[in-house]
């Protein structure tokens, strides 16, 4: 991907303010989508690595995705909802000043 990135980065003309498609060239928000995903397809010809690369990147994602869920420390709870605070508070400025 890096090769992909490189010919992307010295053969366009990118002058937005959003970033060149050389730093996501997978993507397809920018212009020339077409283009990009025809040129990757391609050179996955040449490169059959290419073919393996997004389902790497989505397993990648997913398993440490999983080991976080499974080792993490710290709280993992859910917040109470917003009526759960209001009462607390109520309860607590209560407690705080003796009548």
């Amino acid at each position: 991907m890096c090769l992909v990135k490189g010919i992307f980065y010295h053969c366009t003309n990118d002058d937005d303010d959003e970033g060149s498609c050389a730093d996501r060239p997978c993507s397809c928000s920018h212009s020339n989508c077409c283009a990009r995903w025809s040129f990757m397809g391609a050179l996955s010809l040449v490169l059959p690595c290419l073919v393996c690369y997004l389902p790497a990147v989505g397993c990648a994602k997913l398993s440490q995705k999983c080991y976080d869920s499974a080792s993490r420390p710290g709280c993992r709870c859910k917040p109470p909802p917003p009526a759960c605070k209001a009462a607390k508070a109520k309860a607590s400025s209560g407690q705080g000043n003796p009548s």
